[in-house]
């Protein structure tokens, strides 16, 4: 038999209901032909660099170090956060960390010690392609940026595909010029002349497009369109009579949108109520790090000053969910906070505290529900992501190919931290202990060993007695790899 080779589609930021015939027919053909996973979820923080380390280490963001789009390292970059969304950055910060800046082992570091070639291809950030496979410099592959020959490697392919295909093109929105030059490179020169076991292929969109003009614009139908055509493109080729019986496609999206509603400076009203406070750097003692998803860090650790904040975050109208180091499994140092534990993100290079700014179930201009507050510079309208409302958490994933099975919807919950360990279990390598998630055998052709799986449903609480604060978060477990369903206040 022909050794099967694996084509993953990244559709960034899809939200699962937006999925339709009308939006999305070749995601949903490629369903009905293979496995819909319908229960699909991201990691937190649901962003994007987050969720790439968690598709090619099959981690969580506390297990792999990545715990957030950006992290904070003053000895990297002083005067602000480490953005990881720069492919220098990323090589930059690998070298500080002495070749440990994903703290597991990757899909690409696996595939080059068994001899196997694994290559990212991307139209996003060039951060964000670089951590598809970010050794690709010492372990070989390949990595092929939109953004252009500087950010590729090696840079002798990556001329070749400029002088071949010429320069990408600029970024619209929707992003669609860029989708169908990233197809055409990987149709009609990358996969025929490399021929990787394991590609990612990487589209910006409806991601970028959301960002900029919201969920639900006509800018965002269209986006999500044209990277759907492209992805049909893709599925039509991997049926080929010479194809069909040795590529397997899948398609998913790293995490969903909500809705920019209102926006706050938390660094300026932390400064002016509690402490002085840097934005991306240290001023006096504290440093935030802003997003939906925000992070503070405190120097030395101070307990006393890290609960001065927590308890005041979590008096702020603004302010959802807040975690903090965990006295427990559950609940954190400062009394109403979740321990970071709870959702995966417990890591020497997380926050003293983590925050997400407050989100609900308001409707945008366009009808879909999931707003938020937000600090960063995004416009109002826009839409962002990285927090824990089902809207960002559950997103799409769909797989078919000889090794899937046919016209199958997955029973089970499913998530990102998934991929990796079923693609090395189908490969035949073994599976590092560091991996949180799980092989998914229920949604496999050979299936006759598969061992019974069941769902089991969890809620935590965490509460604050004096200001009358109380938090939740729904998980499931399904083995020994839990998902996170969403988490709320009541306050």
């Amino acid at each position: 038999m022909a050794q099967s080779h694996f084509v993953i589609v990244g559709l960034d930021g899809l939200r699962a209901d937006m999925v339709s015939p009308e939006t999305t027919p070749n995601f949903l053909r490629l369903a009905q032909q293979g496995v819909h996973f319908d229960q699909h979820h991201s990691v937190f923080p649901t962003a994007t660099r987050v969720n790439i380390a968690s598709l090619v280490t099959g981690a969580y963001s506390g297990t792999h170090g990545i715990v957030n789009n950006a992290i904070f390292e003053p000895a990297i970059s002083p005067q602000t956060w480490v953005d990881l969304g720069k492919y220098d950055v990323v090589d930059a910060a690998d070298a500080y960390y002495r070749g440990q800046l994903l703290c597991t082992p990757s899909l690409g570091e696996i595939l080059a010690g068994h001899g196997d070639t694994m290559m990212a291809i991307s139209s996003g950030t060039t951060g964000s392609n670089r951590l598809m496979h970010h050794k690709v410099r010492t372990l070989g592959g390949i990595g092929f940026s939109a953004h252009g020959i500087a950010a590729s490697y090696p840079t002798d392919e990556a001329e070749t595909v400029i002088t071949k295909f010429g320069p990408a093109p600029a970024m619209g929105m929707p992003d669609s010029a860029r989708a169908e030059y990233i197809t055409d490179v990987f149709l009609h020169h990358l996969f025929p002349q490399h021929r990787p076991r394991v590609t990612i292929l990487w589209f910006s969109d409806p991601d970028k497009t959301y960002h900029a003009l919201g969920i639900g614009s006509p800018e965002s139908l269209q986006a999500i369109q044209a990277v759907d055509t492209q992805l049909g493109r893709i599925l039509d080729w991997s049926q080929e009579p010479d194809q069909a019986d040795r590529i397997n496609i899948l398609a998913l999206s790293d995490h969903g949108h909500v809705t920019v509603r209102d926006k706050v400076a938390v660094h300026e009203v932390l400064s002016a109520d509690v402490t002085p406070a840097g934005r991306g750097h240290y001023t006096d003692q504290v440093a935030v790090v802003p997003s939906l998803t925000g992070e503070i860090h405190v120097h030395n650790h101070d307990p006393k000053l890290v609960a001065r904040i927590a308890q005041w975050l979590m008096s702020q109208p603004w302010c959802g969910s807040v975690f903090t180091q965990g006295q427990n499994e559950v609940e954190g140092i400062v009394p109403g906070t979740f321990a970071r534990s709870v959702v995966g993100n417990d890591h020497a290079r997380s926050g003293d505290i983590v925050y997400i700014m407050r989100t609900d179930d308001e409707r945008n201009e366009h009808g879909l529900p999931g707003s938020c507050y937000d600090d960063s510079g995004l416009p109002l309208g826009g839409s962002t992501h990285g927090g824990l409302s089902p809207y960002e958490l559950q997103n799409v994933f769909a797989a078919a190919g000889p090794d899937f099975r046919a016209g199958h919807i997955n029973p089970l919950p499913s998530g990102t931290i998934d991929v990796m360990p079923t693609l090395l279990h189908l490969m035949g390598y073994p599976i590092p202990p560091s991996v949180d998630g799980r092989v998914l055998h229920e949604a496999l052709s050979q299936t006759a060993d598969a061992p019974e799986a069941m769902a089991e449903p969890a809620m935590y609480g965490a509460s604050d007695p004096d200001s009358g604060y109380c938090q939740y978060v729904e998980t499931t477990r399904v083995d020994q790899t839990v998902y996170i369903e969403r988490a709320w206040i009541e306050a």
